[in-house]
């Protein structure tokens, strides 16, 4: 059999299309791309894109109240609970010791007050022997003063008898027992109890994504939380944020903020149990923290909005720039020892 013609002029063709073929280029590698190295630096994953705080997700709430946690533990170190400030007036319990002055001062009008109507009460049920002596010489001496004037018969009234003053001054009433002690010792025993032996083994990511799976809450409750803290370690500088007392800080605010904004909070031993304490300690929690806040717990729109974008300037920065200094007890005695040296 002869061959076909056919089959010679496809195996030229062949090879002159293999010859001009051009090299494939390397595959691409997206992280060495320098353009989104620098987006992914700009916006970081747990920053929320939405510029509305109404249209704000409860999740992403959650991330900016870690997120804000977490650079406050990350600036203040491992820090123990320290002995009471020698200052007795506390920015947070200022209010405590104005109401307690308020209170003293009205129960000292209140007995001043009290001791004198009764002793005009005993005055006028038990009258003195005087009395009749003075009434019989107005009725012998009236006869001129019973005389009408122009047809006009005059009351006879008698003059009344000045109370005399109180042998002893009033005393206020006693509010705090003798056992009782100065606001900064009641201050350091309140926030001891949010400190722990140990840090905890669970981040606050974890933890705060624990009790949103169990117990999930609003963004406003988030937030508010977030508030409470912030207050509470940057502006009155009252407790320090640290890695023992974060997580108790983080179950307190958010069992105050759920009952102060929220009409319905759940339960509070499945808040206890989510939370990993028992039902006395967040009870103690509880009470601790409204004493920290001063009761202060009541949150504006516009208090939550201003805050929401303090948290979305600020936590690309910490997020960016993780290597921040602690001030931990030893840098902080490091520090002074330096200072003493350069001064002297």
């Amino acid at each position: 059999m002869s061959p076909k013609p056919e089959e010679g002029p496809p195996l030229q063709h062949t090879e002159s299309n293999a010859s001009n073929v051009p090299d494939l280029p390397p595959p691409p590698n997206p992280s060495s791309d320098p353009r989104l190295g620098a987006a992914d630096c700009e916006s970081p994953p747990n920053v929320p894109e939405n510029d509305d705080v109404f249209k704000l997700s409860p999740r992403s709430a959650m991330k900016l109240l870690s997120g804000g946690i977490e650079a406050l533990v990350r600036i203040t170190g491992d820090i123990p609970p320290t002995p009471p400030p020698t200052s007795p007036t506390l920015p947070n319990m200022r209010g405590m010791a104005a109401e307690k002055a308020l209170i003293r001062s009205n129960s000292e009008k209140n007995l001043a007050r009290m001791l004198q109507e009764a002793e005009a009460a005993m005055s006028h049920s038990h009258p003195s022997p005087r009395r009749p002596t003075t009434a019989s010489r107005t009725s012998g001496s009236g006869g001129s003063s019973s005389q009408p004037i122009d047809g006009v018969h005059l009351r006879q009234t008698q003059s009344p008898t000045p109370t005399p003053p109180p042998t002893r001054p009033p005393e206020p009433y006693i509010i705090i027992g003798e056992n009782s002690q100065p606001l900064n010792l009641q201050h350091s025993a309140i926030t001891r109890k949010f400190y722990s032996k140990k840090p905890p083994p669970i981040g606050i990511e974890e933890y705060l994504a624990r009790i949103h799976r169990f117990c999930p809450m609003s963004t406003a409750v988030y937030l508010a939380t977030s508030l409470y803290i912030h207050r509470l370690a940057v502006d009155e500088r009252t407790i320090p944020v640290t890695k023992r007392n974060a997580h108790r800080l983080v179950l307190a605010g958010l069992r105050v903020a759920m009952k102060a904004l929220e009409d319905l909070s759940y339960p509070h031993s499945k808040m206890a149990k989510v939370g990993g304490v028992s039902d006395l300690e967040l009870a103690r929690l509880e009470i601790s923290f409204c004493f920290l806040t001063n009761f202060e717990l009541v949150v504006r729109e516009d208090t939550l909005k201003k805050h929401w974008e303090v948290l979305k300037q600020e936590q690309p920065l910490k997020l960016m720039h993780p290597d921040l200094p602690n001030l931990s007890s030893k840098n902080k005695s490091r520090g002074m020892e330096s200072s003493r040296e350069e001064s002297r």
